[in-house]
């Protein structure tokens, strides 16, 4: 009954055809949702484990005192210290997920659907 229909009306939407729609309008959101996810994620990381504004660490270097001649030495112990490229990565890779939605997002003309 549906093909009869759409024969009768060629510019009629069919219930398949709307479904693809409302799916495809769906996908731009859930990216949206996800870019902020992500960036989120990266500023939280980055605060969690101290703002640092510099470069990634993978240890960390305490000064200890000697007991018996007072002497300041670095101990360097293993701790991951995220920098400021995480929350940078983060802010580009959201950047990207919300271009790429503004793209799936476009309608097209209904010149464009025709052809």
């Amino acid at each position: 009954m549906t093909a009869s229909r759409s024969a009768q009306w060629p510019g009629r939407r069919t219930d398949a055809t709307v479904r693809a729609m409302q799916n495809r309008s769906r996908l731009p959101l859930a990216l949206r949702g996800a870019a902020v996810a992500v960036l989120l994620a990266g500023l939280g990381t980055w605060v969690a484990t101290g703002a640092h504004r510099g470069w990634t660490q993978t240890s960390a270097v305490t000064m200890q005192k000697d007991e018996i001649t007072g002497i300041d030495y670095p101990v360097r112990r293993d701790a991951f210290v995220a920098g400021v490229e995480i929350p940078a990565a983060a802010a580009g890779l959201a950047a990207a997920l919300v271009g790429f939605s503004f793209v799936l997002g476009r309608r097209r003309s209904p010149s464009a659907v025709a052809a």
